[in-house]
C-alpha cells in the first residue's frame, strides 16, 4: 500500500506536468478531496484497513474492478445481432453497392452499435474531448497464450514415452499430468495457435505458420541461458530492413548469433536459427524497455492445490526454466513436480519473486471472497447487496475455469446448517404433494409388505441377518485380468456385429443344399490402385440356389391382410415390379407404415428384413430408431449411432463430422437403398434433418432427393410419446422474416415428410386379446373415452369390491410399476429392493457412485448427500445409490453395445458384484436404508444375465447371457443454489449469475427395474403392471395414459395404484396430431388405388 505517505500541507497543482497533488494530514491515512471527487462524479468509500488480509482483499476488489469489461461479451453479440439485422434491412434499396462496401457498412454499423451502449465516465469524456489517450500505464504489455505451449510440451513428452519399449501401457499412464476432464474437453479450444506470415525463400516470397512457441524455440544461441517470459520481455521479431542488411555479412550462413552492433545506436539485435521459418527475412531486435508478458487463458493454479499440481510445476517450469525442446525440461522417468523441485535453485531471484506474485494473486481472490462472506453473513436479508461485491465465481469466466468450483465449495463451507434448513423449508409445491401422495399411496398397498412389516417392529432385531458371499464378492488379481478380457471380447463383438449390420456381409448360414457364390472383378473402378489380377476360368457347372417365395415368409411370420399388402409393396418395389413404381422420376419410395401399439408393425420389419436377407440383397436395406430398447426390437442401430453422438462426456458432446468424400461414411452407405426408420413419434425434426444431410452427403448422387434418393419406409404411431427437446414430425412452424439453422433444418424436414407418397395403415390389433379393453383403447386413444370405460377401470384399482389378488404373490409381485415421474421411480426402487432383501434374509447392499469436482473427492457433506439423492434422470442415468439384491430385475443405462442387444433400457436379472473392500465399512445416512445396510463404494463389475443378448457364445468363464457390467463416467452439473442463505441465493439471481458445479461420476450403469417410467415402457410388450394413472402437474399428452394402458394384452393384466379422475381419459390429440393423421389417411386411400392388394 506503500505506506507512510509523505505529508503534503496543502493540495497544489504543478503547472508544467499537470500533476495535482492532494493535501495530506496523517501518513497512515489516505487523502481525498470532496470536491474533486464530486466534479469526477467517482464513488467514495472509506475504511480501515487493520490487516495484510484487509489489505490483500482490497487490492484484488480494485484490480477486479479496474479489469472489468464495461459490456458482457453475450451483450456484445445481441448488439452485432442489432447491427446486422439494421444491415440486412437497407440492402433491398442497395442493391447496387459492392461487396467492399458492404461489408465496410457492416463493421462500421456494428462498431456503432456497440459502442453506444458502453459505459463512459465523466472523466473518459473529458479525456477524449481534451485529446488525451484513453488509459495510462505504466508499462507497455504483450499476451502470450501459455496453456498452449504447456500443451505442445506434454504432448512431445507423451510421444516420447509412449516411443521407448521399456515404459508399458500402464506405467505411461502414470507418467501424464492428470488433467481435468473439462481441460481435455477444451483441447481442441486450447491448442496451439499459429499465425500466417509472409517470408523470403529461395523461390521467392512465401507464406509460413509462426508463433512464440518457434521464436523462443529457435532463438539465438547467444540466448539460450533466457527463460521464455525474459525472452518475451526483453526481446521480439522484426523483418530484415536495409539498415540490418549492412550486419549481417551473409543471412543464409547466419545460425543464429548476435550481430555485431558496435559503432551504432542500434539496440541489441539476434538473427533465428535456420531451422525458424522466417530466419531469413526475420531477426530478434530487443526492447528499449522491457514488456510485461500478460498469461491468457487458464490461470496458474494455486500451489497448495494438489489435483492441480503437475500442472502449477510445468507452468512454472514452462515459463522460467530456459528450454529449447521437451528434453530440456523434463526427463521420461520425471514428473512436472519432480522436475521442478529438483530445478528449483537455478530460478532467478526475479523470476521467484514474478512465481510469489502468482500465488499472491490468488491470495487476494481469497481473502477478497472471505471479506464478502462476512458481508453476507451479516447482512439482513431484506438489505440489497451490492453485485460488485459478489464475486466472480457465479460468473463463467472464460480465462479461469479452475476456480468457480472450489470458490462455490468455499461459499457453501461457510454456510450454516441450521440456516439452509430454515430456508429450505418452503411450502410443498404441487409437484412434491403429487410425488408424496404417490408415494403414501403405494406404501398404503401391500406391494412392499415385508417392508412395511420391518418398519413396524417394536424391537428390531437383525440377528437374522445374513451376507451373501456367493454374490457379493471381494475382488482379487484373477477379477481384474478376466474384466479386460471380456470387454475386449465385447468390443471385438460389437465390431463384428456393426459391420454385418452395416454391410450385411456373413448375414447367412448356408444350407447343404445351396451354393454361395461370390463375384469377382478384374479391377475396383474406386480404387486408387490397378492391381495385376489373373484372369477368372469361366464356371461350366452351376448350382440353382433355391430362394423362398414371398408367400414363404408372409407364412412363416403370419402377416396379417395389412402386414401383407405394405409388405409387398416394399418387396415388389425391391424387385422391380412396373406396378409397384411409385409414379416418380427416380422411383424413390417414401412410405409411411403409421399404427397404434400392437398392431405389428415390429413384426411387419422383421419379415421385411428377412426378405432382403433370404434374397442376397442384406446390404440394401438399413433399420435405425430413435432409442435403443426400439433399434433392439428390430435388430437395427440408433439414429444417433449414425450421427456419432453418445451421453459421453454430456458437458460438451462429441459429434462426428461428415463432409463430401469421406470414404468411411461412403463405404457404409454404398449398397443401401432403403431405410426403415421406426417409432417415429420419437423422431424429432432436428434429427431427421441430420441424418438426411448425413445420408444426402454419402450417396452424393441425387442431392436433390430426399435422403440422396433412399427410399423410406417410416414405422410408428404420432399419438404415443413425442421427442424429447425437439419437434414432432407433425408440427408446423409458424412463418416468419428470419430463420436460424435449426429452423431451416426443420422445415427441410417437414419437406421431406410431406413428400410420402404410399401409407398403409395398420389397424388390426395382434396384440390385445381382450376386445371389450381394445375398444376401451381405440376411444381412449382418440380421446372419445365414455364413463363406461372409466367405470371399467375403477374396477383395477387397489381396493375395488371384488379384486381379490395378492400382490405379495407370483405373478403380481414381480410386476413392473408404471409412474410418471423419475424421482418417484427412484423412491420405488429402493423400496422394492429392500423389501427382496427382507424376504429372502439377506443383508442389503448399496452400491454408492463416486463423485468428484475436479478430480477431487467431494468433502462437504450436505452436498454430497444431496448429489448421491439425485435420480438418475439428472445424472445422466447413474445412480447415486444403487441397492442390490440376488436375483433383482435391473435395466442397463448405458449404450454397451446395441448391436448385441446390450442397450440403454435392456432388462437383465442381476447375479453378482466384485468389487474392493476397504478397511472399515462405509455409513451414508440415508433414512430409507436401515443401519445395518452395506456400502460398497468401490465396485468393479457386476455380472448380470440378459436374456435378449444375442452374443452367439458365452465369454470366457461365463455362462451363456451372462455379461460383466463394468465402471462407467459421467458429467453433469448440480446447481447449489438451495445449498446457500436466501442472501446469497437471491443476489445470485439478481446479477444472473448461475451457481451450478461440474460433477464427474463413477458408477455401474445399472438401476433396479422393479419399477419404470411410462415413458420408457414405450415400444414394450408386458406380462402385467402396476400403474398410477393420478397425472402429474404439468401438461398431459393423449400418450401419457394410452401408453402404458397399451403395454398389457387384457384388461386383467393390469393393476391401478390409487383412484384417479376421469378427466386423465379425457385428453384429445392435439390439432396438428389430427391433420398430419388425416394427410396420412388420405394418402392411404390412394395407396389403395395405385397399388395391387393382391
Amino acid at each position: 500500500m506503500r505506506m507512510p505517505r509523505a505529508l503534503v500541507e496543502n493540495s497544489h497543482i504543478d503547472v508544467s506536468t499537470g500533476q495535482i497533488t492532494m493535501r495530506r494530514s496523517h501518513p497512515w491515512i489516505n487523502n481525498f478531496n470532496e470536491w474533486v471527487i464530486s466534479a469526477c462524479r467517482c464513488n467514495m468509500d472509506i475504511k480501515f484497513i487493520w490487516t495484510g488480509s484487509d489489505a490483500k482483499a482490497l487490492v484484488y476488489y480494485i484490480t477486479d474492478y479496474v479489469t472489468k469489461s464495461s459490456l458482457a461479451f453475450y451483450d456484445m453479440f445481441a448488439l452485432a445481432q442489432q447491427g446486422i439485422k439494421s444491415i440486412e434491412q437497407q440492402q433491398a434499396t442497395c442493391g447496387t453497392e459492392s461487396a467492399i462496401e458492404k461489408s465496410r457498412k457492416l463493421v462500421l454499423r456494428c462498431y456503432n452499435t456497440i459502442a453506444s451502449h458502453q459505459e463512459v465516465s465523466g472523466v473518459q469524456v473529458a479525456s477524449y474531448l481534451m485529446n488525451y489517450g484513453d488509459h495510462y500505464t505504466t508499462h507497455t504489455f504483450r499476451n502470450i497464450f501459455l496453456i498452449s505451449i504447456e500443451n505442445y510440451l506434454q504432448a512431445e513428452i507423451m510421444k516420447v514415452r509412449l516411443s521407448e519399449k521399456h515404459i508399458d501401457e500402464e506405467e505411461s499412464d502414470e507418467l501424464s499430468i492428470p488433467l481435468h476432464e473439462d481441460q481435455e474437453d477444451e483441447a481442441k479450444e486450447t491448442e496451439e495457435q499459429f499465425i500466417l506470415e509472409p517470408t523470403k525463400t529461395e523461390s521467392g516470397h512465401s507464406y509460413v505458420m509462426v508463433n512464440t512457441r518457434l521464436n523462443y524455440q529457435h532463438r539465438s544461441k547467444d540466448l539460450t541461458a533466457l527463460c521464455l517470459y525474459e525472452f518475451i520481455s526483453l526481446f521480439h521479431k522484426k523483418v530484415i530492413d536495409k539498415s540490418d542488411r549492412r550486419l549481417l555479412t551473409n543471412v543464409k550462413a547466419s545460425d543464429g548469433e548476435r550481430l555485431s552492433i558496435e559503432g551504432t545506436k542500434m539496440n541489441e539485435r539476434h538473427t533465428f536459427a535456420s531451422l525458424h521459418p522466417q530466419s531469413s527475412s526475420h531477426i530478434l531486435i530487443k526492447h528499449t524497455n522491457p514488456v510485461v508478458p500478460v498469461l491468457l487463458g487458464p490461470q496458474i493454479p494455486r500451489r497448495e492445490r494438489e489435483d492441480t499440481r503437475e500442472r502449477y510445476c510445468r507452468a512454472l517450469l514452462t515459463l522460467f526454466v530456459p528450454w529449447r525442446s521437451v528434453g530440456d525440461l523434463c526427463s521420461l522417468k520425471e514428473t512436472w513436480s519432480q522436475v521442478l523441485e529438483a530445478r528449483k535453485l537455478s530460478i532467478s531471484a526475479d523470476a521467484l519473486k514474478i512465481i510469489e506474485n502468482i500465488q499472491l494473486l490468488h491470495e487476494c481472490k481469497n481473502d477478497r471472497d472471505e471479506h464478502l462472506h462476512q458481508i453476507i453473513t451479516e447482512t439482513p436479508t431484506n438489505i440489497k447487496i451490492d453485485p460488485i461485491l459478489i464475486p466472480s465465481c457465479y460468473e463463467i469466466d472464460e480465462n479461469n475455469p479452475e476456480d468457480d468450483s472450489e470458490e462455490l465449495l468455499q461459499m457453501l463451507s461457510l454456510v450454516n446448517e441450521s440456516t439452509i434448513k430454515a430456508y429450505s423449508a418452503s411450502p410443498s409445491s404441487h409437484e412434491q404433494r403429487y410425488l408424496f401422495d404417490a408415494l403414501e399411496a403405494i406404501d398404503k398397498t401391500t406391494r412392499f409388505g415385508s417392508l412395511n412389516d420391518y418398519k413396524n417392529l417394536s424391537n428390531k432385531s437383525f440377528s437374522w441377518i445374513a451376507d451373501d458371499f456367493n454374490t457379493f464378492i471381494v475382488a482379487d488379481s484373477h477379477h481384474g485380468t478376466m474384466s479386460k478380457q471380456w470387454k475386449q471380447d465385447i468390443e471385438n463383438r460389437k465390431d463384428q456385429a456393426r459391420s454385418y449390420l452395416i454391410s450385411g456381409e456373413d448375414s447367412l448360414e448356408v444350407r447343404n443344399d445351396e451354393v454361395q457364390v461370390e463375384g469377382v472383378t478384374s479391377e475396383i473402378p474406386t480404387s486408387p490402385f490397378k492391381m495385376n489380377i489373373a484372369a477368372v476360368p469361366p464356371v461350366t457347372t452351376t448350382i440353382a440356389i433355391s430362394l423362398p417365395t414371398k408367400y414363404d415368409i408372409i407364412r412363416k411370420f403370419t402377416l396379417n391382410s395389412q402386414q401383407q399388402f405394405a409388405f409387398m409393396i416394399i418387396t415388389g418395389h425391391l424387385d422391380g415390379d412396373n406396378q409397384f413404381h411409385t409414379g416418380t422420376i427416380d422411383n424413390q419410395l417414401l412410405m409411411c407404415v403409421p399404427g397404434c401399439g400392437g398392431t405389428g408393425k415390429s413384426q411387419l420389419i422383421r419379415a421385411i428384413t428377412n426378405y432382403f436377407q433370404m434374397t442376397k440383397r442384406g446390404t440394401m436395406l438399413r433399420k435405425v430408431a430413435p432409442t435403443s430398447i426400439a433399434a433392439a426390437e428390430i435388430d437395427g442401430l440408433t439414429i444417433h449411432s449414425f450421427l456419432g453422438e453418445s451421453r459421453k462426456n454430456s458437458k460438451k458432446r462429441q459429434t462426428r463430422t461428415f463432409r463430401p468424400g469421406d470414404t468411411k461414411l461412403e463405404n457404409e452407405w454404398r449398397h443401401v437403398k432403403y431405410l426403415i426408420i421406426d417409432e417415429i413419434s420419437m423422431v424429432g425434426l432436428s434429427l431427421l434433418a441430420r441424418l438426411n444431410r448425413i445420408v444426402k452427403t454419402a450417396k452424393h448422387i441425387n442431392m436433390d432427393a430426399p435422403f440422396g434418393g433412399v427410399s423410406m419406409i417410416f414405422f410408428g404411431d404420432y399419438l404415443q410419446y413425442s421427442p424429447v427437446l425437439d419437434k414432432p414430425l407433425y408440427h408446423t412452424h409458424a412463418l416468419a422474416q428470419q430463420y436460424n439453422e435449426r429452423q431451416i433444418e426443420m422445415q427441410c424436414a417437414q419437406k421431406i415428410i410431406s413428400q410420402i407418397n404410399c401409407v398403409v395403415e395398420l389397424n388390426q390389433q395382434m396384440r390385445t386379446e381382450d376386445a371389450r379393453y381394445l375398444e376401451l383403447l381405440t376411444r381412449l386413444r382418440d380421446g372419445k373415452s365414455t364413463v363406461e370405460d372409466y367405470q371399467l377401470l375403477c374396477t383395477r384399482v387397489i381396493g375395488a369390491p371384488n379384486l381379490k389378488i395378492s400382490l405379495q404373490q407370483e405373478p403380481w409381485n414381480e410386476a413392473p410399476i408404471l409412474v410418471f415421474r423419475n424421482t418417484l421411480r427412484t423412491q420405488l426402487n429402493n423400496r422394492a429392493v429392500l423389501n427382496k432383501a427382507i424376504e429372502t434374509g439377506i443383508r442389503p447392499v448399496v452400491c454408492v457412485a463416486q463423485d468428484y469436482i475436479r478430480n477431487k473427492a467431494i468433502d462437504d457433506s450436505r452436498l454430497r448427500k444431496a448429489i448421491l439423492e439425485l435420480p438418475d434422470n439428472k445424472t445422466e442415468h447413474l445412480p447415486g445409490y444403487l441397492p442390490l439384491v440376488p436375483g433383482m430385475p435391473v435395466l442397463l443405462t448405458e449404450n454397451i453395445a446395441t448391436e448385441l442387444g446390450l442397450s440403454n433400457g435392456t432388462r437383465g436379472i442381476f447375479r453378482q458384484l466384485v468389487y474392493d473392500e476397504l478397511s472399515e465399512d462405509v455409513q451414508f445416512d440415508v433414512a430409507i436404508f436401515p443401519k445395518h445396510t452395506k456400502f460398497i463404494t468401490r465396485p468393479k463389475y457386476a455380472l448380470v444375465e440378459f436374456s435378449s443378448c444375442k452374443l452367439a457364445s458365452g465369454l470366457k468363464d461365463l455362462e451363456k447371457k451372462i455379461i460383466p457390467i463394468s465402471l462407467t463416467e459421467q458429467t453433469f452439473t448440480y446447481d447449489i443454489k438451495d445449498l446457500l442463505t436466501e442472501t446469497v441465493s437471491k443476489a445470485a439471481k439478481v446479477v444472473k449469475r448461475p451457481t451450478k458445479i461440474v460433477i464427474k461420476r463413477k458408477a455401474l450403469p445399472l438401476i433396479p427395474a422393479y419399477s419404470i417410467t411410462t415413458h420408457k415402457s414405450q415400444g414394450q410388450t408386458l406380462r402385467k403392471i402396476f400403474v398410477d394413472l393420478v397425472t402429474p402437474p404439468g401438461p398431459v399428452e393423449v400418450a401419457s395414459v394410452y401408453v402404458p394402458l397399451s403395454r398389457v394384452k387384457r384388461l386383467g393384466d393390469l393393476l391401478i395404484v390409487r383412484p384417479f379422475n376421469f378427466s386423465s381419459l379425457q385428453v384429445k390429440p392435439t390439432a396438428a396430431q389430427m391433420e398430419e393423421l388425416n394427410r396420412l389417411n388420405k394418402i392411404a386411400i390412394k395407396t389403395r388405388k395405385h397399388f395391387p392388394t393382391t
